[in-house]
C-alpha cells in the first residue's frame, strides 16, 4: 500500500514539475509579489502613535524624573503621548475606552520606598487593542526596574557593611531625591516596529498556500472527468491512496514555497520574521489549515472549472479579510474581528507577534493551535464529501 501511495505522489510530483505549475505557483509568482510590494510598499510600519498613561501616586522626584526623561527621549518624539490620570481607576476606564493604549502607576512611597533599599514596584496596564503602546510602556518600565534593583543592592550593601546611622541616613535621602537615569538610548520602539515586507513577504506565502495545494486535488476532479481515477482504481489499491497521493504532494510544495518565500524575504530585504522554529511552525500549520479547507471545496464541487473558481474566490477573500493583502492593523475594527475568521488572520497574527516582539513558539500556541482545529474540521468534512465520486 505505502508503495502504492509513493508511485501515486511521484507521478503527481512529476506531472507538476513538468507542466511548472509547482515552480510558478509556489514560488516563482508569490516571490516576485512579495519582492514588488516589498520594494513599493516596504520599511517600517507608517508611523505609529500611541497614548500612554502616567499615574503618579507617589508625589516624589524619582516618578517626576521619569516622566522628564520619557518626554524629553528624541527616540518618542511624536509617536508616544503621556497623559497625565489622577488614579489607577482612571486609567483603567481611559484604556477600556481606548483613549490610551497602555498605563505606567507609580504607587504611593515608591521614592521612599527605593530610597530605603526596598525596592518597588510599578505597575502596567495595557490593552491588547494598543500593542505598541504596550511594547513602550513596559520597555519604560523594564528600564526603571533594573534601576531601581541597582540602587537597592547598593542600599543594602551600604547597610550591612555597618555605615554609621547618619551618613546611612544621608545617602537613603539621597537616593530618595535623585532621580533615575533609566537610559533611552536604544529605541523603545524597536520591538513595535515590522518591515512591512514582513507582512508582504509573509501574506503572498499564505495567499499561493492555497492555490498550490488546490492545483492537486483539482487535478483528481480532471482525472475523475478522463477517466483515470477509474483505471487507479481498478487496480489493488485502496480508495484513498489516489486522495492521499496528491495531498502529500500538494502539501510539500506548498510548505516549500512558504518556506522559499520566507527565504527570500530576508535576503532580499534584511528583514526578520522572528524566531526560526516559531516560524516554520506557523507556515506548516497555515498549510494545514489551507490544505484542508481546498480539499473540502473540491470535495463539494463537481467540475474542476468550478474548484478554480471556488477556491480563487475562497483565497482571496481570506487573503484580504486575514491580512495577507492588507495589514491587520489598516482594516477597521469590525474587519479586524472578522479576520480571526479566517486562517490567514490567525497566521498574520501569529508573524506579526513574532516578528514584532521576538518570542518563541510559546506566544504564538494559540494561533497554532486555531490553525490545527481549522485543519482537523475543514479535513474530517472533506473526507466526507469526497464519497461523492472520488473515494467510492
Amino acid at each position: 500500500m505505502w508503495r502504492a501511495l509513493w508511485t501515486v505522489s511521484a507521478l503527481e510530483l512529476r506531472a507538476r514539475l513538468r507542466d511548472g505549475t509547482a515552480i510558478v505557483i509556489a514560488v516563482i509568482v508569490p516571490v516576485t509579489l512579495a519582492t514588488l510590494f516589498g520594494l513599493a510598499l516596504g520599511g517600517d510600519d507608517p508611523p505609529l502613535r500611541a497614548t500612554v498613561g502616567f499615574v503618579d501616586l507617589d508625589g516624589g522626584e524619582f516618578p517626576a524624573s521619569v516622566r522628564r526623561e520619557v518626554t524629553a527621549a528624541k527616540e518618542l518624539k511624536g509617536s508616544v503621548t503621556l497623559r497625565d490620570l489622577p488614579s489607577r481607576e482612571e486609567a483603567s476606564r481611559e484604556l477600556e475606552s481606548g483613549a490610551i493604549g497602555s498605563a505606567i502607576v507609580f504607587p504611593a512611597g515608591f521614592s521612599q520606598s527605593v530610597g530605603a533599599g526596598k525596592g518597588g514596584d510599578v505597575a502596567v496596564l495595557k490593552t491588547p487593542e494598543s500593542p505598541l503602546a504596550g511594547v513602550v510602556a513596559s520597555a519604560i518600565v523594564d528600564r526603571i526596574s533594573a534601576v531601581v534593583d541597582a540602587r537597592t543592592l547598593a542600599v543594602r550593601a551600604v547597610l550591612r557593611a555597618g555605615v554609621p546611622g547618619d551618613e546611612v541616613k544621608e545617602l537613603v535621602e539621597r537616593n530618595g531625591a535623585a532621580g533615575p537615569a533609566i537610559g533611552l538610548a536604544d529605541d523603545p520602539l524597536a520591538g513595535g516596529k515590522i518591515d512591512l515586507s514582513v507582512y508582504y513577504g509573509s501574506g503572498m506565502a499564505a495567499l499561493f498556500a492555497f492555490f498550490v495545494v488546490g492545483a492537486s486535488f483539482r487535478g483528481l476532479l480532471t482525472e475523475r472527468k478522463l477517466g483515470t481515477l477509474d483505471r487507479i482504481r481498478a487496480a489493488p489499491v485502496a480508495a484513498w491512496v489516489p486522495v492521499a497521493g496528491k495531498a502529500a504532494v500538494g502539501f510539500a510544495l506548498a510548505v516549500l514555497g512558504a518556506l522559499l518565500n520566507w527565504g527570500a524575504s530576508v535576503l532580499i530585504f534584511g528583514s526578520t520574521w522572528g524566531d526560526a522554529g516559531a516560524v516554520a511552525v506557523v507556515l506548516v500549520a497555515h498549510v494545514l489549515a489551507a490544505a484542508a479547507i481546498t480539499m473540502l471545496v473540491t470535495s463539494r464541487v463537481r467540475t474542476d472549472a468550478q474548484a478554480d473558481g471556488v477556491i480563487m474566490v475562497v483565497s482571496f477573500v481570506a487573503a484580504f479579510f486575514g491580512g495577507s493583502l492588507v495589514p491587520i492593523y489598516s482594516l477597521p475594527g469590525p474587519l479586524q474581528a472578522v479576520a480571526l475568521l479566517t486562517p490567514n488572520g490567525w497566521t498574520s497574527k501569529a508573524l506579526t507577534e513574532l516578528a514584532g516582539s521576538g518570542a518563541g513558539l510559546a506566544a504564538v500556541a494559540l494561533p497554532v493551535g486555531v490553525l490545527c482545529a481549522i485543519a482537523l474540521t475543514a479535513g474530517g468534512l472533506a473526507v466526507l464529501g469526497f464519497r461523492k465520486g472520488l473515494l467510492l
